[in-house]
C-alpha cells in the first residue's frame, strides 16, 4: 500500500532548513526506491512550508517511522506531520534529480553555516 506523508515547517526555521536539507536528502535516497514521488508544500511566494512524500510501504508504521527519523523532524523544524493511505492514480522524468539537489543543498548549507 502506499502512504502520503506530509510535514509542515515551523515559522521561520529557513536557514536552519538549509543546514539540515543535506541530512534530509540523504534520508530520503536512502529510501529510494520505495518512495514513490516526494517534494516541497510551498507557500503562495514560492517558499517550501513543508514536504510531502508518497511511499510504498506494507504497514502504515513504516511510513510513521520514515518521518519520525526525518532530519527536518529530529531537528524539531517540523511543527506537525501526518500520514494517509493513498491511492495514486498518475507517477520526476529526471532519475538524477536528487543528486543534483544534494549538491545545491551542500552549497547552500555551507554558506549558511559560514554566513
Amino acid at each position: 500500500m502506499s502512504y502520503i506523508v506530509r510535514g509542515y515547517f515551523r515559522p521561520g526555521v529557513g536557514e536552519a532548513r538549509l543546514k539540515v536539507r543535506p541530512e534530509h536528502i540523504r534520508h530520503v535516497i536512502s529510501a529510494l526506491p520505495g518512495i514513490v514521488c516526494a517534494g516541497a508544500l510551498c507557500g503562495e511566494d514560492g517558499l517550501p512550508r513543508g514536504l510531502f512524500l508518497v511511499l510504498d510501504c506494507e504497514e502504515r508504521e513504516q511510513a510513521e517511522a520514515f518521518i519520525a527519523n526525518e532530519p527536518y523532524n529530529r531537528a524539531g523544524l517540523l511543527e506537525h506531520w501526518e500520514v494517509e493511505p493513498l491511492i495514486q492514480f498518475a507517477p520526476h522524468p529526471n532519475p538524477g534529480i536528487l543528486h543534483e539537489e544534494l549538491e545545491k543543498a551542500m552549497k547552500a548549507a555551507s554558506r549558511a553555516a559560514t554566513g
